[in-house]
């Protein structure tokens, strides 16, 4: 074991984030149906060889080769050989030979037999990172993908409510960092200054009351009401697609997220809980799919001509602690304070 270890630089600390969430995309890719899930045994070997590289850079190995049994040796060497770390090497060659296998001549891998090499592989990677940099994988933040500064406040106050045990307020939290991000990347998008290019309903939609004078009275206006409701759920599902969205995993996430009520003069508070006694493996789920949608907008974002009429209220919309008690005067930070302003 080193004696001392150099300082994490913000490189390495990037570095190290992308490892993590090559760690999430792997396990994603080991869920698929076979063999679409051999597929995982590329982003395995991966994620461990760039562990090796990324600690190899940071305590300066001597590496001659980049072999990866000469680049694990070298690596292990200059750790001081931890045990923890030696007694995975069979394990991480044969991992290394599986990806080559299937790589290069088409050998497919069993579903347990990936499931193995990616238990060592998690292993393996949080032992060198605890070794060379005296962290946990665990602590390294996801957040550096999230250009948004109230969106990555909002997952971090997310990820500290989980770790107390507060599910759903955790869980909230991704619901206004979700919505928050959804309607910062569509008010940038308009023609006109006021109508987003994704929008599908008529500006002139009708009111609750035009439905109960078109529905011949209050009951009949009340089954239109529900047709509406159906539309505009479509609507919504219709307008995320377009974004880029995963609607797929957003079914799970609306499913078991809180529905977040927003009002004009108030912080934003709980409303409709869909599923009861969500648990911690509903945050991991909803955490990656709020991470994933903020990388998936980030790829293709740009700005048409931002909304004149439709501005984000980031205090009273998304700030869960807003009172207008407390800023009866006037609140600068409605204004926004998105990187992308």
């Amino acid at each position: 074991m080193l004696d001392q270890t150099p300082a994490l630089t913000e490189t390495e600390a990037e570095r190290l984030s992308l490892i993590r969430y090559q760690l999430l995309a792997a396990e994603t890719a080991l869920g698929s149906p076979p063999p679409i899930n051999n597929l995982a045994i590329n982003i395995i070997q991966d994620v461990v060889e760039s562990t090796l590289g990324v600690t190899a850079d940071h305590i300066r190995a001597e590496v001659r080769h980049r072999d990866f049994d000469k680049l694990f040796d070298a690596v292990v060497a200059k750790l001081g050989n931890p045990a923890e770390v030696v007694g995975l090497r069979a394990a991480a060659i044969a991992l290394n030979n599986a990806r080559v296998g299937f790589k290069h001549h088409g050998n497919q891998v069993r579903h347990e037999t990936l499931r193995r090499h990616f238990d060592v592989a998690v292993t393996l990677v949080n032992e060198l990172v605890n070794a060379a940099f005296r962290i946990e994988l665990a602590s390294v933040s996801l957040l550096l993908f999230i250009r948004d500064d109230q969106v990555r406040r909002l997952v971090k106050d997310a990820e500290c409510l989980a770790d107390d045990g507060d599910v759903v307020a955790a869980l909230f939290r991704l619901r206004l960092a979700f919505d928050l991000a959804i309607k910062e990347y569509e008010v940038r998008k308009t023609l006109n200054g006021r109508d987003s290019i994704f929008k599908t309903k008529p500006s002139f939609f009708p009111s609750v009351f035009d439905l109960r004078d078109l529905g011949g009275g209050r009951d009949g206006g009340r089954h239109l009401k529900r047709i509406v409701e159906w539309i505009e759920a479509i609507d919504r599902l219709t307008r995320l697609g377009a974004l880029g969205i995963d609607t797929q995993r957003y079914a799970y996430f609306d499913a078991v997220a809180p529905e977040a009520v927003y009002f004009v003069s108030d912080h934003p508070t709980i409303g409709r809980m869909k599923f009861e006694n969500p648990t911690q493996e509903h945050f991991q789920a909803s955490y990656q799919f709020v991470i994933d949608s903020a990388i998936r907008l980030a790829t293709n974002d740009y700005t048409l001509k931002p909304s004149a009429f439709d501005h984000i209220l980031r205090d009273r919309h998304f700030d869960p602690n807003y009172t207008s008690a407390s800023t009866s005067n006037n609140s600068p930070s409605d204004s926004g304070n998105s990187t992308e302003d």
